[in-house]
């Protein structure tokens, strides 16, 4: 069983250094730095021929389609490996489990993915955000300027005319139901290649979700639900779902988007999420927790 990490990093190189230097020496990593960031610190901490930088840079800006563009980037990156499986992982991510545990968890899945999503037609009010039109949200134009002013008034104006994204997407040869996942998952070499393949090939799909709220948790589950791999995937039924099982290997410290930076005060609750990652780990300020959780690794 090959893997390969596919990991989107904002900052902290030493962490960088220590979530690869935790995971199988024997698996692949292509690691995105942010578009904002130097890489040649990162690249300093993080070496070796299993590692690989994307040095082709998309402009960073959140909540946009060029969130998409890095996770395909990415994907496209990793096919090359030949690995059988591709994780999607955070920066900012540390592993819980122990090397032969990962391994053997992937081992077992038999060509399942990991990717849960719920379906957001009938979502009532928790579905409002998806069905606004998102207007030039690819352009980083800060909220007080005259451009941000006239982006909010277009999106104010278009909301109160009744003007809505439809929650299906009418494609020339499909129509897709709007899917809403995390951003971590694992899939398979097949369905990543079913995921570059749509964004090469189907503008339709692209252009909807160019104005779409955080289509970054959206293009992936919506491209996996609407195909033969769906029966793979976890669909989640229900307005009551709990934002946490959208993440299946990752602890939020029970927030979607939470930037608390976690501390050894959280190893008990880390521990007993029974998730193969934890989010928000950085140096210095973690490295009490760090040091917990690599103790209860070896054991």
């Amino acid at each position: 069983m090959k893997l390969a990490f596919l990991i989107n990093v904002q900052k902290d190189a030493c962490h960088l250094r220590d979530l690869i230097s935790s995971l199988p020496a024997d698996a692949e990593y292509y690691i995105y730095v942010d578009s904002n960031r130097d890489l040649h610190p990162f690249m300093r901490q993080v070496h070796g021929d299993n590692v690989h930088f994307l040095t082709r840079k998309v402009k960073t800006v959140a909540g946009s389609l060029n969130d998409v563009r890095i996770q395909v980037q990415l994907l496209r990156e990793a096919l090359s490996s030949g690995a059988d499986y591709l994780v999607a992982i955070d920066g900012l991510d540390y592993p819980l489990w122990s090397n032969s545990q990962i391994n053997d968890y992937f081992d077992g899945l038999g060509g399942r993915q990991v990717l849960s999503a719920v379906a957001m037609p009938g979502m009532g009010r928790a579905a409002y955000k998806y069905t606004d039109f998102q207007l030039f949200n690819d352009q980083a134009w800060p909220s007080g300027s005259f451009k941000g002013k006239a982006r909010k008034l277009a999106r104010l104006v278009l909301s109160r005319s009744h003007i809505h994204k439809t929650l299906r997407i009418h494609c020339p040869l499909k129509t897709y139901t709007l899917y809403k996942g995390g951003t971590s998952w694992a899939i398979t070499r097949e369905l990543a290649n079913l995921i570059v393949r749509e964004w090469d090939e189907n503008d339709h799909l692209k252009t909807y979700f160019s104005t779409s709220y955080r289509p970054v948790e959206t293009f992936v589950p919506t491209v996996a639900l609407n195909s033969s791999f769906a029966s793979q995937c976890v669909s989640i039924k229900g307005r009551d779902y709990d934002e946490e099982s959208l993440m299946p290997l990752t602890y939020l410290n029970g927030r979607r988007r939470s930037s608390r930076i976690l501390t050894e005060d959280d190893f008990q609750a880390v521990c007993d999420s029974d998730k193969m990652f934890v989010r928000q780990v950085v140096s210095d300020y973690s490295d009490g927790l760090k040091s917990m959780i690599d103790a209860r690794r070896k054991r």
